[in-house]
């Protein structure tokens, strides 16, 4: 497990993008070069809204109640992300809430899930792994700033704190939050993404903040 996260780490190349371009042009021409299949949407609130209409990444993500609408900026993140979830086995993944008009728990600050840039995802399945849950798979405590991984005592909790890590340090997204940081996150992992505009690049060279 820990050679798959360090080869999974070695892939950190960055695709250049300047502020002058048309955004919503240059965001979904990188959906079209991976290959989603996406639609135009309106919410208020996204800048930039899509509906994803199949896999990102070659990951199945999907809910009981909603479709999966977000701004581009966060769905390429998804979809670039989508090889580190593969590798690990993954096929598919639920979440409860990706664009969501509300606050920061306990703040009057609006939530990122209010622009459609962050999704909470519950659940990893994958046919050699059955269904990892994040309330009862993840295994809080482990790893550090030099070692990520630490030492998990499962392969459930491998795979999710592997995935973990690899999210991270992709520099795919500016938050990736799990149990461990607080109790709203007892059950999830939150993702979040900057908006197109505000990269610099597809992949930035800070790690998410965690």
């Amino acid at each position: 497990m820990r050679l798959a996260l360090l080869a999974l780490a070695s892939h950190v190349s960055l695709t250049p993008r300047t502020a002058a371009a048309d955004a919503l042009g240059e965001c979904t021409a990188e959906l079209d070069a991976r290959g989603v299949q996406w639609a135009k949407a309106s919410r208020p609130g996204i800048a930039h809204a899509v509906e994803i209409k199949g896999p990102l990444g070659g990951v199945l993500l999907a809910s009981a109640d909603q479709p999966l609408v977000i701004d581009c900026s966060l769905a390429v993140s998804l979809a670039e992300s989508g090889r580190y979830l593969r590798a690990l086995g993954i096929e598919r993944a639920t979440f409860s809430s990706a664009y969501s008009r509300r606050n920061v728990r306990g703040t009057n600050r609006p939530s990122k899930h209010s622009f459609g840039l962050a999704i909470d995802v519950h659940t990893f399945t994958g046919a050699d792994l059955g269904t990892l849950r994040v309330d009862k798979d993840y295994e809080q405590g482990l790893g550090n700033d030099v070692d990520c991984l630490g030492a998990p005592l499962t392969q459930g909790g491998a795979v999710l704190k592997v995935m973990q890590c690899q999210l991270v340090r992709s520099g795919l997204f500016h938050l990736v939050l799990s149990p461990d940081y607080d109790d709203a996150h007892h059950d999830h992992f939150h993702l979040e993404a900057l908006p197109w505009a505000d990269r610099q690049a597809l992949r930035a060279e800070a790690q998410a903040i965690h």
